[in-house]
């Protein structure tokens, strides 16, 4: 029943889930211990040769300060080729290599050392599926008519295929987690709806398709079901050591849609 939203039952269920849904994030949140982790977010994308790695602790739950930055870790990113680079502090928190190409079907490792702690994530460059399209849907809720984003695409057969959306309207970031798997789609041509509030007629909305490891997939999903009222729970990291957070080794696909 995986997906995006977890698609299960009628659009009407699925938008109310939507609406309910919050746009906090949940990943510098340390839903079941009372001891300060560290929180790891890396990101190595196909297409570029900048990534970037954000490393904060979390808080005591009634600690109501700022998650603090972690500005002291020796970061590392390779690939299964012998390239390496040490990625640089440009901010409180945030690192990044530069110069670093990555490729299809490459491993690339991240490695964070940190006050004698040490979290290694590995993951492979997945094949790139790109968008051919971008349709949109017109959903009645009631009185109200709310447009869907359709992200069309051809998914390759026979392999498993992980899915996540970033959209942006009038250059801002609409909050939500949006994935989707071909669980039920595998080598299809795949449309399914993307349900988000504020889009109306006339908007001009970027859309930003990642292809995202399993792992991955389902760090998203966790947080969907935290946000949607489920008993809580940390998800799941793909670093060794005992942090928070997750690697993400994705590819990048972009277009836009003029709303009618």
């Amino acid at each position: 029943m995986k997906k995006y939203f977890i698609l299960k039952g009628s659009f009407v269920l699925l938008f109310l889930s939507f609406i309910i849904s919050s746009c906090t994030k949940v990943i510098q949140v340390d839903l079941n211990s009372k001891d300060p982790q560290y929180v790891i977010e890396g990101f190595v994308t196909l297409g570029k040769t900048t990534h970037q790695v954000s490393i904060t602790k979390t808080l005591n739950i009634y600690d109501s300060s700022a998650f603090p930055t972690v500005d002291n870790a020796v970061v590392t990113l390779s690939d299964d080729q012998g390239n390496s680079q040490n990625m640089v502090l440009i901010s409180p928190g945030n690192y990044q290599a530069t110069a670093f190409p990555v490729v299809a079907g490459r491993m690339y490792t991240l490695s964070v050392s940190v006050d004698s702690k040490v979290f290694v994530a590995s993951m492979v460059m997945p094949q790139d599926v790109p968008l051919d399209d971008i349709e949109t849907l017109p959903f009645s809720f009631g009185p109200q008519v709310f447009n869907t984003i359709v992200p069309v695409r051809l998914d390759p057969v026979g392999i498993e295929n992980y899915y996540q959306f970033r959209l942006l309207n009038h250059g801002k970031y609409i909050p939500g987690i949006y994935i989707q798997s071909d669980q039920f789609n595998d080598g299809n041509i795949m449309k399914e709806p993307i349900f988000a509030d504020g889009i109306n007629s006339g908007d001009t909305v970027l859309i930003e398709m990642f292809g995202i490891d399993r792992t991955v997939y389902d760090y998203y999903y966790t947080l969907v079901q935290n946000q949607q009222g489920a008993t809580p729970a940390n998800p799941t990291s793909n670093f060794s050591g005992g942090c928070l957070g997750y690697l993400s080794v994705r590819t990048m696909d972009t277009m836009s849609v003029i709303i009618p």
